[in-house]
């Protein structure tokens, strides 16, 4: 029974079947010798420059979470928002009704159906909140 012969780990694989080369075409140490041989092909071939990186950590990257003046205004904004929205979700809580009845030969409908419906109602609840505001 003939051998695989792996051209980029240059090893052997002990049988010649289709879940053997799988699983070694799927390893770890296959893909890092796959991944550098063709890095040096490319190194060869003057395709490739190492010290061209696609990601690029600058400045602007490492600030981007610092907090700022705009950052605190939308922070304030946001405090204002749950205050406004603790006392809208009482209100909507003293309205609630029970589920409509459903068919008798039907079943229930499930629990994320009404569960989505009060979200839709809170969301209105909060854009007409920020509305009120000016926001």
């Amino acid at each position: 029974m003939p051998k695989y012969y792996c051209d980029y780990c240059k090893s052997y694989l002990t049988h010649d079947k289709m879940s053997v080369r799988k699983s070694h075409l799927s390893g770890r140490n296959h893909i890092k010798f796959y991944c550098s041989y063709y890095e040096e092909k490319a190194k060869q071939l003057g395709i490739w420059d190492s010290s061209e990186s696609k990601y690029e950590i600058d400045l602007d990257y490492l600030t981007s979470q610092v907090p700022s003046p705009e950052n605190f205004a939308k922070e304030v904004v946001r405090e204002q928002e749950k205050s406004t929205v603790k006392r809208a979700d009482d209100i909507v809580e003293e309205v609630c009704l029970p589920p409509p009845p459903t068919l008798s030969s039907m079943p229930a409908p499930p629990p994320s159906v009404l569960r989505l419906t009060d979200e839709h109602t809170h969301s209105i609840t909060v854009n007409s909140a920020r509305q009120d505001m000016g926001f």
